[in-house]
C-alpha cells in the first residue's frame, strides 16, 4: 500500500504543479473570504496520513550481526484473487428510516452491480463480510481505476428498501448464471420496474419527492444524517436549467454557485456584480472532433491530420470560452498537465505539435491525390466535393462555439463544413451509433486523473466498437493498428496493459504507445481544455468560503467537487443576510421522466449535480488531488493486502 501511495503522490503532485503553472481563470477577490467550489459540467468525485520519510543511507553493517526475528509469515490469497482491499465503515451511521447502515448495505449494492455488469466486477472476484463494518473486496484484477471504482465512485444502498433484490442478486451471482442470461434480464427487468415513492438516505439532506417540478427541486435536512449537526443550512434548492437557464439566475443573485460552460460574455458580465467571483482551475476535460472512420475520405491519416494543421485550437478556445479554454499543445490523448508525469522524453520529443500550417495541410491532401474545384472548395480522389457535417449537443454553448469556429476555420480553407446540432438527451446514442460524419464530444477527460481515463472513453466500447456485431460502431477506428516505427498493436490490449495492477511504471509504457499512436493517426483532435468558470455569490446566502488559495481548489468541478467537501464538512456557514437556503442549478431530469430508484438511468437521485448529490449519498472517501490520498468520509479506513 505504501508504494502505490508514494507512487500516486508524486505523480499528481506533478500534475497539480503543471495545472498551477498555466494561469487558472481567477478572479477578483473579495475583501472576505473568497471563493467557492465547482462542480462537473454537465457536458461533459478527517486526518490524512503523511507520505513516507525518505529513506536514510544503510549503516555500516556490524562484524556480528544480532540474532533477528523470523519474517512474518506471508498471506496466502484465495486462488484468482491478486490483492484484497479491506474498508472499514464508520460505526452509528444511519440511514433516513432509522435502520442502521452496515457492510450488508454494502455488499448488497454490489450483487446488483454484478447484475447489472458494473465495471467494478472486471477487477473483483469476490466481496466477503468480516463483521458489520469491515468488508474485503477481493481483485482479481487490481487497478488504480479499481480503487477509484470502490473508494469513491461507488455508494451503498439501503438493504431496508433493496434487501430482495441484493438477495435475489446474489443467489444469482452463486449460482454462477451469465450475466446475460435469461434469469439475470428477467430480474433487471424487475428491478428497473421497482419505483420507490420515498428516499432512503445517509446524508445530511433528502431530495423531497413533492417538491420537484420542471424548475426547481429541493433537499430538505436529514436530521439523522452523515454530519448534520454540523451544517448549518436547512434546504439544498437546485434550479432546473443548462447554461441559457442558469445565467440569468447567476446574474440576479439566485443561485450560490453553478458550474456550467459559460461564454467569454457570461463571465464578463458575473465579474460586474460586486459580490460575484469567479473560480477558476484546469477541469481535466475539453472537447474536440471525433472522426467516423466509415465516412469516406475521414478514414485517411493524411486527412485528419490536415484538419488538425487547418484549425488554429487557440482561436477555437478563445471563441468557445475565452480565458476558460486552454489550448491542447501536444496532441497526446489526455491532458498537457499530465503529459511530462507520464511520457517520456522520447516520445514527448515525437509528439507532432500540429501548429497551424495551411501548407502542411494543403501537402497532406494533394499527396493522396485531392485537388481543390474552381470554387476554392476541395474534391477528394474521385473529383467529389468534400461536404462534412460537424454534430454537436446545441445545448452545450461552449461546444457549439467551438464547431462553429472549426467549420468557420474549416470552410475559409476550402473544406465545405457544416453545423448540426442536436440535444444533449441525445448524445449516448448519437456517440454509439456512429451516425455523424464528424463528432464534437470530449477528447480529453481526465477524472479520474490516469491518462487511461482518457484513452478509454473516447477509444474503447461503446464509443469506438469497430469489431461490434449489433450495428454499434460508435466512430469505427480499427483497434488493430501498426506503429510509425512498424510495431503491430492491439489497442484494448494496450488500453489493458495501460491501467493493470497498482505500479504506475509498469504501466507507462502502454501509455506511451497510446500517447504516439493517437498523436500520429488522430482519432480524435482535441481543441482545449476547459478551465472552470465556476461563478460564487459570496454574501446572499452563504459565507465562510475557504482561501482562494486553499489547496482543496484543486479537486475541481469532478465527484470529488470541493464545494461539496465545504459543505459536507461545515465549511460553508449561513450569511447575516441568508435565509438558511444554499442554491445551486443543474439540468436534472425532468418530470415525469424520473424515478428514485438508485439503480436505474433514469434516478432523480443520481442527476442532481456533484453538488447537491454528495449531500444525499456521501461518499466512502473524497480524493484529495493536492495529497495525492483517499481521506475518509463514511469509511473510517482502508487497507491493501
Amino acid at each position: 500500500m505504501r508504494t502505490y501511495k508514494l507512487i500516486t503522490i508524486v505523480l499528481l503532485l506533478a500534475f497539480l504543479l503543471g495545472a498551477c503553472q498555466a494561469q487558472p481563470v481567477v478572479t477578483t477577490e473579495p475583501q472576505q473570504a473568497p471563493t467557492t467550489a465547482p462542480t462537473q459540467k454537465p457536458t461533459d468525485i478527517p486526518p490524512t496520513e503523511k507520505p513516507a520519510e525518505p529513506t536514510k543511507a544503510p549503516e555500516p553493517e556490524p562484524t556480528a550481526k544480532p540474532t533477528e526475528p523470523p519474517p512474518a509469515p506471508v498471506e496466502e490469497l484465495p486462488e484468482g484473487v491478486k490483492a484484497i482491499l479491506t474498508v472499514n465503515l464508520r460505526e452509528g451511521l444511519k440511514w433516513s428510516d432509522g435502520t442502521d447502515m452496515t457492510t450488508k448495505d454494502l455488499l448488497g449494492t454490489y450483487q446488483i452491480y454484478w447484475a447489472q455488469n458494473n465495471a467494478v466486477w472486471t477487477h473483483l472476484k469476490d466481496i466477503v463480510i468480516v463483521d458489520d463494518h469491515t468488508i474485503d473486496f477481493q481483485m482479481s484484477n487490481p487497478s488504480p481505476r479499481a480503487l477509484r471504482l470502490i473508494l469513491r465512485a461507488n455508494l451503498p444502498a439501503p438493504y431496508s428498501v433493496y434487501g430482495e433484490f441484493m438477495d435475489k442478486a446474489a443467489e444469482l451471482r452463486a449460482g454462477g448464471l451469465a450475466k446475460d442470461s435469461d434469469e439475470v434480464k428477467a430480474f433487471l427487468d424487475e428491478l428497473y420496474a421497482f419505483k420507490p415513492e420515498t428516499v432512503v438516505a445517509y446524508g445530511p439532506y433528502i431530495l423531497d419527492p413533492a417538491s420537484v417540478t420542471e424548475a426547481q427541486l429541493e433537499l430538505v435536512r436529514n436530521p439523522t444524517g452523515y454530519n448534520a449537526d454540523q451544517i448549518d443550512f436547512d434546504k439544498v434548492l437546485v434550479y432546473y436549467g443548462e447554461t441559457a437557464a442558469a445565467i440569468p439566475l447567476v446574474l440576479s443573485n439566485e443561485v450560490d454557485y453553478a458550474t456550467h460552460g459559460f461564454t467569454p460574455s457570461d463571465v464578463e458580465a458575473i465579474r460586474s456584480i460586486p459580490n460575484m467571483t469567479i473560480i477558476g482551475g484546469p477541469t481535466g476535460t475539453g472537447p474536440g472532433l471525433w472522426f467516423n472512420n466509415a465516412v469516406y475520405p475521414l478514414d485517411k491519416t493524411e486527412v485528419r491530420q490536415a484538419f488538425a494543421y487547418i484549425i488554429d485550437r487557440s482561436e477555437v478556445a478563445q471563441v468557445a470560452m475565452g480565458e476558460a479554454g486552454v489550448a491542447i499543445q501536444y496532441e497526446a490523448g489526455f491532458t498537457d498537465t499530465a503529459v511530462k508525469s507520464w511520457l517520456t522524453e522520447e516520445t514527448i520529443a515525437k509528439l507532432n505539435r500540429y501548429e497551424m500550417d495551411w501548407a502542411k495541410a494543403e501537402e497532406l491532401l494533394t499527396s493522396v491525390g485531392f485537388s481543390k474545384g474552381a470554387d476554392g472548395f476541395w474534391l477528394d480522389d474521385q473529383g467529389t466535393l468534400i461536404d462534412i457535417e460537424l454534430s454537436v449537443p446545441s445545448d452545450f454553448a461552449d461546444w457549439l462555439g467551438a464547431a462553429e469556429s472549426a467549420a468557420q476555420q474549416l470552410n475559409a480553407f476550402g473544406i465545405k463544413t457544416t453545423v448540426r446540432g442536436y440535444p444533449s438527451a441525445e448524445r449516448a446514442t448519437t456517440q454509439t451509433e456512429g451516425k455523424y460524419d464528424i463528432l464534437v464530444d470530449l477528447a480529453i477527460y481526465y477524472n479520474p486523473p490516469h491518462p487511461h481515463t482518457s484513452f478509454n472513453y473516447y477509444l474503447n466500447t461503446p464509443r469506438n466498437a469497430p469489431e461490434a456485431t449489433d450495428n454499434l460502431p460508435g466512430f469505427g477506428w480499427p483497434w488493430k493498428q501498426t506503429m510509425a516505427d512498424g510495431t503491430e498493436v492491439y489497442v484494448p490490449d494496450l488500453l489493458t496493459a495501460a491501467s493493470s495492477g497498482l505500479d504506475f511504471e509498469l504501466q507507462k509504457p502502454a501509455i506511451n504507445q497510446l500517447a504516439l499512436l493517437v498523436n500520429e493517426q488522430l482519432p480524435v483532435l482535441a481543441f482545449f481544455e476547459r478551465y472552470s468558470t465556476d461563478p460564487v455569490n459570496l454574501e446572499t446566502r452563504v459565507t465562510g468560503w475557504l482561501p482562494a488559495g486553499d489547496l482543496i481548489y484543486l479537486n475541481g468541478q469532478g465527484a470529488d467537487n470541493y464545494m461539496a467537501i465545504q459543505l459536507l464538512n461545515g465549511t460553508l456557514k449561513v450569511s447575516e443576510t441568508g435565509d438558511g437556503s444554499i442554491h445551486t442549478v443543474w439540468p436534472y431530469v425532468q418530470p415525469p421522466n424520473y424515478d428514485l430508484n438508485q439503480f436505474t438511468t433514469t434516478s432523480l437521485l443520481a442527476n442532481v449535480g456533484t453538488l447537491s448529490y454528495p449531500t444525499m449519498f456521501p461518499p466512502l472517501f473524497w480524493y484529495i488531488w493536492a495529497d495525492g490520498e483517499y481521506v475518509p468520509v463514511i469509511a473510517e479506513s482502508y487497507s491493501l493486502r
